[in-house]
């Protein structure tokens, strides 16, 4: 089965689609699930987790939280962990919060919370393949996963709908989000798909350009 485990709806501030127009292109692409992962929001779930429903897809309750150093995907939680902590803090907080950590595109600049975090800290996986990273970062990030036998995920960072589905984390049997965090726990997962190619970098690295003119870097 297939989950998009790095989705991104109109509740993010850098993306547009609606979680119902997210979930149909999920069900269109061939995907057995998904877990959308608003920046810093929680608000999108209700209407996602009845839609996905409807559709017979599996949805994971997610978040993608701006730590004091970088990017950490929460999956499984019940609450919105606070925003700006320590990324030692934020994985304590994710965990009381019933839900697993995931270090997100570690290597990207400037959101990735870094090789040597995403090696030392007690993330329980790390995210080998993000669609909006450079095929260099997500294999940094896969070395750092295999070499110390962390669990595995990916997922598209899609912020439009074109995106959905372009990398996506592979576990078999599963029909729940709490069989997906168990496959996750367990190490039971794999990943497919592909990392951004070079006109989506270019893309990429304008868009960074302009959050920095505008000082909008640290609000996401």
């Amino acid at each position: 089965m297939k989950l998009d485990m790095h989705i991104h709806s109109s509740y993010s501030r850098d993306a547009s689609a609606p979680p119902e127009d997210i979930i149909l292109s999920c069900k269109k692409s061939g995907l057995d699930g998904l877990a959308i992962t608003d920046h810093n929001s929680i608000s999108g779930w209700t209407e996602a987790e009845t839609v996905a429903k409807e559709a017979g897809l599996v949805f994971v309750r997610a978040v993608e939280l701006s730590t004091k150093d970088g990017h950490v995907l929460a999956y499984g939680v019940h609450e919105l962990v606070p925003r700006g902590l320590p990324v030692e803090e934020t994985i304590e907080k994710v965990h009381e919060a019933g839900g697993l950590a995931v270090a997100a595109h570690p290597r990207r600049f400037p959101s990735g919370v870094g090789l040597e975090l995403a090696r030392t800290r007690l993330f329980d996986g790390i995210e080998i393949i993000n669609g909006g990273s450079s095929p260099r970062s997500n294999r940094h990030a896969r070395m750092v996963a295999e070499s110390k036998g962390s669990a595995v995920t990916a997922g598209s960072d899609a912020h439009e709908l074109d995106q959905v589905g372009k990398a996506y984390t592979i576990v078999e049997g599963v029909s729940t989000e709490d069989d997906v965090l168990d496959a996750i726990r367990k190490k039971r997962t794999s990943v497919g798909g592909r990392s951004r190619n070079a006109s989506e970098g270019i893309h990429y690295s304008w868009e960074v350009f302009v959050e920095w003119i505008k000082g909008d870097l640290t609000r996401l």
